[in-house]
This record gives structure tokens, sequence and C-alpha cells, in this order.
């Protein structure tokens, strides 16, 4: 009777832990026991952890369970950036281009159409290799204890995975994985940018800067012509430059208020605008980043090292600055073998120089470990 009483008993917990999910509750609070007692045991056995470090390990549990949802994010982000350029494509294509056919010298409108075509084929390429390549991983090592010989080269121990990871990479919350020279996780691309998919961040941001300025060079004086803009003070400025001409071009074939061709120009047209000045300023601020050699997050730990070090009464230099010429090629990929024209202004999926495990140093420190970069 004990033993039916005690069999009844199971079959009452197992029914009621399957109803309630009892049995995933208790697996998720392992895993969050795991995930917030691992980043403590990991900084026992990292060479460099000071208060701050100690803190993020205490919140990171907090930290990855809101960032793990950001990928919602970043999912609606990829298909609003695919949205948006296929709105503006097919503005400009049913609108614009028989605009430009009817107005535009033969000569001029040929380079609108070639260029036009060229900086969306760069878009559309380099936007789809930033999402697709994997940004870099650091591999899995059987030992998760920092050697001499790491410690020199700078090698530190993520707290988050465990284990060790070269210079410059970085462990990302929302891919749960150490990246290879992270920058950021850009939500747009819905992909962490880092070595290997980093020049195609960058040179989608300067082709994409292109293309809306492009639009809105295109689609002004419609814009101004529709909206009775031509008046006060940008009539003057217009008067001045001497852009008359436009304006009487755009005047002879106006955009039609019965159908949604009025309506998307000007809607695309102030959506260009907007992202161009967006994307100067992002733009910018990745180039000057670029010719120092740095990343969005070595820029803010730089900055704290040189504070340091200032209190030290040291000076500070960034290892991995080699000039900023020297820089932009490296970053490009450029070479003997390789050639701005043809793997920089033409779309080429050609791998980096550096590896993202070894980096090229100015301070005379060997960190190739017997890796040779051209």
């Amino acid at each position: 009777i004990i033993i039916i009483i005690i069999i009844i008993i199971i079959i009452i917990m197992l029914r009621v832990s399957q109803r309630f999910q009892c049995i995933k509750f208790l697996r998720r609070l392992g895993l969050f026991c795991r995930s917030s007692c691992l980043p403590l045991l990991s900084l026992t056995r990292t060479p460099r952890g000071g208060h701050c470090e100690w803190m993020a390990a205490c919140c990171d549990p907090f930290f990855e369970y809101c960032e793990r949802s950001v990928w919602i994010v970043g999912m609606l982000c990829f298909f609003l950036v695919l949205f948006g350029i296929s709105i503006v494509v097919y503005t400009f294509y049913t609108y614009m281009v028989p605009f430009l056919y009817k107005t535009e010298s033969g000569p001029m409108f040929s380079f609108y159409f070639i260029y036009g075509h060229y900086l969306l084929i760069n878009i559309s390429f380099h936007y789809m290799k930033g999402v697709y390549t994997d940004p870099g991983r650091v591999p899995k090592f059987t030992s998760n204890k920092l050697t001499e010989k790491q410690v020199k080269l700078g090698w530190k121990m993520c707290y988050k995975c465990d284990s060790p990871k070269p210079p410059r990479a970085h462990h990302c919350r929302i891919c749960g994985r150490c990246v290879l020279k992270m920058d950021h996780h850009c939500p747009w691309m819905f992909n962490c940018v880092g070595q290997y998919n980093h020049r195609h961040f960058m040179l989608f941001v300067i082709y994409m800067c292109l293309g809306t300025a492009y639009v809105v060079h295109c689609s002004w004086t419609r814009v101004v012509v529709h909206m009775y803009m031509y008046r006060g003070y940008l009539k003057s400025i217009v008067d001045t430059i001497g852009l008359n001409g436009g304006l009487e071009r755009a005047k002879s074939l106006p955009l039609s208020s019965q159908t949604n061709e009025g309506f998307l120009v000007v809607i695309v047209f102030f959506v260009c605008f907007g992202v161009t000045l967006a994307l100067l300023v992002l733009g910018g601020w990745n180039v000057y980043l670029v010719t120092r050699a740095e990343t969005a997050i070595e820029f803010y730990t730089n900055q704290r090292d040189k504070r340091d070090y200032k209190k030290q009464g040291k000076k500070f230099t960034n290892p991995y600055n080699n000039g900023a010429r020297r820089n932009c090629a490296l970053f490009l990929g450029i070479n003997q073998r390789r050639s701005f024209i043809r793997h920089v202004l033409f779309p080429s999926t050609h791998p980096p120089i550096e590896d993202g495990m070894y980096w090229q140093r100015c301070d005379g420190a060997s960190n190739n470990n017997g890796h040779t970069t051209v």
C-alpha cells in the first residue's frame, strides 16, 4: 500500500509539474544561478579586475536578460531598412527616372542613371555582407587560465565566457559570445560589427549617405515647386546660386496631387534628407575612429586609460595606431596585391589583412606569435 501511495504521489507531482511547467522553471533557475556565479568566478582568474569589473559582474544577470530581448528590436530594424530601401527605389524608378529622362540631356541622364545604379549595387552588397558575415569568433580553449605569454600580449579573461580572449575582443551579451575586434552590436544590421564585417559596415554607411544625398539632389526641385516653397529666403538663395533652370524644369512637370506621386516623392525627400544628416555624423565619427585605429569600445577604454596614466605621470599611447594612412589601409584590407579602386570603390569579398587574434603594434612589442602580416 505504501509503494502504491508513493507511486500515486509521484504521478501527481509529475502531472502538476507538467501543468505548471515546473521543470522548465527549475531549468531556467539553474541557468540563472550559473550566469550569476560564472562572472564572479571568472574574475578571480583575471589578472586585472577593478571595482568596475566587479560591479559589472554583479549586475550582469540583470543586463543579460534585458539585452537578450534586443534581438527582437534588431529584427524589426533589419526589415525596416529593407522596407525603406525598397520604397526609395520604387519611388525613384517610378517618378524620378521619367522626370530626369524628359528634363536632362542624354549624357547627363546617362550619368545619373549609371551613378544611381552604382550606388544601389554597393549599398545592397555591403549591407548583405554586413548582415550575413560572421564578425569573428574567438576559438574555444581547453584551459580557462591565462598563460604568461598571453598576459604579455594583452590577452584577458572574459568574465562572461570564463575563457581567454585576445586583445581587442569583447563579449556581446546580445549574441552571447566574444567577438574579435568588436565595435558594437548594430540593430540595423541585426549583427555584431567586428573584425570580418567592420569594413562592410563602414562602406555601407558611406555609400548609403551618398545614395540618400543623390536622391535629395534629384528630387529637391520638384518638392520645392510642389510645396510652394520657392519664395522668401529660399528664392533669394536659389537665384543667387543660379539654380533657376532646375526649378523651371520642375514647374514644367509638377508632381501630381491626384495620385500617390506627390505624397511619395515628398516623404522620400524628407526621409532621405534626415538620413543623410544622420549618416554624415555617423560616418564622420567612424572615419575618425578608423584613422586612430580604434573601435567605438576602445575609444572609451582608451580615454579611461589616458586618465589613469595621467594620474601616474605617464603618457598613454594606443599600441595599434600605426598612423592614419596605414590604419586606413589595414582597415580596408589594402596591400601590394589589392588596389583602392578594385577593392573599395567596387564590391569585393576580400578578407582583412589581420586575423583578429594577433595585431601589428607600433610600440615594438611582439604580438604576432610567429604570424606574418603584409
